[in-house]
């Protein structure tokens, strides 16, 4: 049989006759914990006296036969010591002992049977001597040791017996070498009789120490169960008491438990607690299984959270529980306590719903969106079929808000919510990424057609009218749609994919939907060059002024000039405003070029003839960022131009978004004595009634008017009612893009007062217009001449 398995039977025979057999598993290795750990407390004071008896011995027998055995004797000795006293060492070096191994009780046996073993080995040789001194000498000591080891490992019987037996054999084997047999006959009794007397002391003290724990044990379980009264009995808490006995059996039902399952107290007690909370829960609650298994092995447990439904109503309650014993022992049931916790954990569902969802929508929010993208992403790893992502911006949202309030606009913003809802399928995932900004993802497989006729049902829906406060209200939305067909694709770039193809439909006028394409991605960064090109572009001054003539219907020659700007690259040359006007919009950069604009155009304009007025176009993000009004003051200021030959021209969507802040600005320059045009006239939706509002001093038809009107007879009628709107408001009214001569007599037909276009002359340079004006004086110089002739 292996030393290990004899052991082990060893420890289990005194532990049974100790009466450890009884204690259950946990308490059975409460009690193997402390035992050792009384043995650590003992073995500084064992290792000090075992070495400070032992030098004595060695010296006694300086001289005598035994001295050379001694000697090797004491080396073994003080090694075994030092052995010991390492393992000791180790032991504090933990800072924490939980339970004590198996491996370090039988460590700990074999340590003490050898140092009992090397005690029994020195009465062998000592008393056999004829010294008498000696022999007294040796019985004090071995009676010492035995005595003051045993005592010490008392605490743990085996440990006692491997170091007690040892040294009373080794006693003996040298007391049966005395030349007197009945000395050897009377010590040999003495010495067994304290051997047992010592070993019965260990088992005295062993069972102490299981009593010592039993009643520990007893005194807190008693602890919690008045810990648990007092909360039963608190008027303040919300908790109640509990207990089933060993059948799983409710024994008292106290009146707050009656009173939370909504039960009389008879119809509880008596019934299995487990199938009470079986039958109060969802089916197939997963936190039963896991509170059957805790009561199956007589577990403690705490913060059990579980869900029970009554009547359609949802309850949570947070058990607790601890498994109770009689006096043997033995389990007897499970005592807790349930607090209801229903109000708690509905705050925790409103703050994890309102940290996914939109307050003023219901949808869910930009952060929940992500995640689920990010799922179908990871999803579609695992499959083929691909998905769709709908981007969606408000087209005229703005202008809601800043004419109706923002109260309206969260109201129309509700709406919008609601009928993509409605059109979405439920498959789909609606989200409010914030201000006006919506996204579609379509989990489903969806292909482009699909997609497609998404998007055109969703623009169909929202550009339907909304009545809020008695008010009708239309807006558009605009549409961009990525399609996922692979993995590879990270979410973000998906949504950048659906964002650029919005930012393509809101460049062609919005109301519609694209698909992204890889071109837009290319656009995207020509234009972020561009943009990084045009700061640069601004502080080397790479602008020009072109200028264009406006020509009078009665006199046939320019009364005016307008100045547009140009960029003149180092390397791709001369770029019109349409490309590079909307990227400075966005880059924040067009004030620094409109401020240019208006003093270059001023400074251009001295050296005109004194009746040429100059015109310049002024951007709304332009109006918007700078301070206007003192930019032309100090333009004029600066250059001595007259206000009276300043013409600056505004188009609709200025006026759209603060218009009283627009008016007022525009009130202050009219002030300073500059013409205020309004450009684009007849494109807008509301031009008649900021002709109400302002007194502007001329209008300029879109160009749009003038070429429909070589076919259109609508539009020739709308000119002809523009133009008589002019002369009841006393407006001059000038036609820009006119490109033949048949357009030209049509506006001179109808009374407009002037006429600009590609037709008259096309933008030139300032050395060109310079040319132009000496032309344009040598034909009013001839015409003057053959006037005076014919008179």
């Amino acid at each position: 049989m292996p030393a290990t398995a004899i052991l082990n039977k060893f420890v289990v025979l005194l532990d049974n006759l100790v009466g450890v057999k009884k204690l259950r598993p946990a308490m059975r290795a409460q009690l193997r914990t402390e035992q050792i750990l009384a043995v650590n407390d003992m073995t500084p004071s064992m290792i000090a006296g075992s070495g400070l008896i032992s030098l004595p011995i060695v010296l006694l027998t300086i001289g005598t036969p035994a001295y050379p055995s001694l000697v090797v004797w004491a080396v073994i000795h003080i090694t075994l010591l030092c052995i010991c006293f390492r393992a000791w060492a180790r032991s504090l070096e933990r800072k924490e002992i939980v339970q004590i191994s198996d491996r370090a009780v039988r460590r700990l046996i074999l340590n003490t049977l050898f140092m009992g073993a090397n005690w029994a080995i020195a009465p062998a040789f000592l008393l056999p001597l004829e010294s008498g001194g000696i022999k007294l000498a040796a019985g004090a000591t071995i009676t010492a040791v035995a005595c003051g080891g045993g005592f010490a490992l008392s605490a743990f019987p085996p440990a006692a017996v491997a170091f007690v037996v040892p040294m009373t054999i080794g006693s003996l084997i040298g007391i049966l070498r005395f030349e007197l047999p009945w000395h050897s006959v009377v010590l040999g009794v003495m010495m067994i009789s304290f051997a047992v007397i010592v070993l019965a002391q260990s088992v005295r003290q062993a069972r102490i120490f299981m009593k010592n724990i039993l009643l520990r044990a007893r005194l807190r379980e008693q602890g919690d169960v008045i810990r648990l009264l007092l909360k039963e009995f608190d008027p303040k808490s919300s908790d109640w008491l509990w207990d089933f006995d060993r059948g799983g059996r409710m024994t008292q039902v106290s009146a707050r438990f009656s009173s939370a399952a909504q039960l009389a107290p008879e119809k509880l007690t008596g019934r299995d607690f487990f199938a009470f909370l079986r039958e109060a829960s969802p089916e197939n609650e997963p936190v039963l299984a896991k509170l059957s298994q805790d009561i199956a092995r007589f577990a403690t447990f705490n913060d059990i959270d579980i869900k029970l439904e009554n009547g359609g109503d949802e309850r949570w309650w947070r058990l607790a529980g601890q498994p109770t014993y009689d006096e043997l022992g033995d389990y007897a049931g499970y005592i807790g306590t349930t607090a209801d916790i229903t109000r708690q954990r509905q705050a925790e569902k409103t703050i994890n719903y309102l940290a996914h969802h939109d307050s003023l929508t219901g949808l869910i929010n930009r952060s929940k969106f992500n995640e689920n993208l990010k799922t179908c992403v990871e999803r579609l790893g695992r499959s083929t079929s691909p998905f769709a992502l709908l981007f969606m911006d408000l087209d005229l949202f703005k202008s809601v808000n800043d004419s109706h309030g923002h109260i309206v606009g969260d109201k129309l913003l509700v709406q919008v919510s609601e009928r993509i809802r409605a059109v979405v399928p439920k498959t789909g995932l609606v989200a409010r990424l914030g201000g006006d900004e919506f996204a579609v993802l379509i989990e489903v497989p969806c292909p482009t057609r699909e997609a497609a006729g998404l998007a055109t049902r969703l623009i169909e829906e929202v550009n339907k009218p909304y009545e809020i406060d008695h008010d009708v209200i239309s807006i558009g939305i605009s549409v961009g749609i990525s399609i996922a067909v692979g993995a590879e694709t990270p979410p973000d770039q998906l949504l950048r994919d659906a964002d650029l193809a919005l930012y393509s439909a809101k460049a062609e006028g919005g109301g519609i939907y694209r698909f992204f394409e890889p071109q837009m991605d290319v656009d995207v960064r020509e234009r972020r060059i561009l943009q990084l090109e045009l700061r640069r572009a601004v502080q080397d001054g790479e602008f020009i002024l072109h200028y264009q003539p406006i020509i009078s219907t009665e006199t046939n020659r320019a009364t005016g000039i307008e100045a547009l700007v140009r960029w003149n690259h180092p390397i791709n040359g001369l770029i019109p405003p349409g490309k590079f006007i909307p990227i400075a919009e966005q880059g924040g950069i067009i004030d620094q070029i409109g401020d240019w604009t208006i003093r270059e155009a001023c400074r251009a304009a001295t050296a005109w003839p004194e009746d040429i007025v100059v015109a310049v176009n002024l951007s709304a993000k332009h109006f918007q960022m700078s301070d206007i009004v003192t930019v032309v003051r100090n333009a004029l200021i600066e250059t001595r131009l007259p206000p009276g030959r300043l013409e600056l021209e505004i188009t609709e969507s200025l006026l759209i978004e603060r218009p009283d802040e627009v008016l007022a600005k525009l009130a202050a320059i009219k002030a300073l004595g500059v013409s205020i045009a309004m450009d684009d006239f007849g494109t807008g939706y509301s031009s008649l009634s900021y002709l109400l509002k302002f007194q502007f001093d001329k209008i300029k038809i879109d160009q749009s008017f003038i070429a429909a009107s070589s076919e259109d007879i609508v539009a020739r009628d709308i000119l002809r009612t523009i133009t008589s709107l002019g002369k009841v408001l006393n407006l001059s009214i000038t036609a820009e893009g006119v490109e033949t001569q048949a357009q030209a007599d049509f506006l001179r037909e109808i009374a407009c007062h002037q006429l600009q276009g590609f037709y008259f002359a096309e933008p030139m340079n300032e050395s060109d217009l310079a040319g132009y004006f000496q032309t344009q004086a040598g034909q009013t110089a001839k015409h003057r001449a053959t006037v005076l002739r014919s008179v």
